[in-house]
């Protein structure tokens, strides 16, 4: 008797959530796919019926790790337009530097990416894209333009990567309120 589809849906979930969780710690170059099912606590063999490389693994943590980003969570709790300062306050916290929730996939992959195939650069332009489409679209009209929207993408990702980098509490503490603080000067 086959296993039910929702248990094959389970299985690729389960082999996803711990893909984004290793490669958003240690990178790609030092995640096997060993270490994925073992996290998964799943047989190695499973991770064939799923996928066809670590390559494929990679551009799908991409895509899946959208679905429970501080970005995603915010527009869950959202009733209405969302706050910049919701997005920028919870987007530049030491929770998410220090990845104790799910980390977002622009900030936690974004050295990596550069290094993957188109199809993984696809995948990140497109999570990319999105990211500015709500700010243009489901922010409290604060993010007027294209340019605003683009510039604190940068900022948010850019600081929590360069943050991350650090060892200094101090200097990121400092980074991250430089960050929160000149946030509006990009909406203007």
């Amino acid at each position: 008797m086959p296993w039910p589809e929702t248990r094959k849906q389970e299985t690729r979930r389960k082999i996803l959530k711990s893909a984004v969780t290793l490669f958003a710690q240690r990178g790609f170059n030092r995640v096997s796919l060993g270490d994925v099912m073992k996290d998964a606590k799943l047989t190695h063999g499973a991770f064939y019926a799923h996928f066809e490389s670590k390559q494929e693994l990679y551009k799908e943590a991409v895509y899946a790790a959208t679905e429970d980003s501080p970005l995603a969570e915010i527009l869950r709790r959202s009733e209405g337009a969302l706050s910049v300062d919701k997005i920028v306050s919870t987007y530049l916290s030491h929770d998410h530097v220090e990845q104790k929730f799910s980390p977002c996939p622009l900030a936690a992959f974004a050295t990596d990416t550069s290094n993957q195939n188109g199809e993984t650069k696809d995948a990140y332009t497109e999570v990319f894209k999105g990211m500015i489409d709500i700010f243009e679209s489901k922010t409290d009209g604060s993010i007027t333009d294209r340019q605003s929207a683009l510039s604190l993408a940068a900022l948010l990702i850019g600081g929590v990567v360069v943050s991350r980098a650090l060892n200094d509490k101090e200097t990121i503490d400092e980074l991250l309120a430089a960050c929160i603080s000149k946030a509006p000067q990009l909406l203007k």
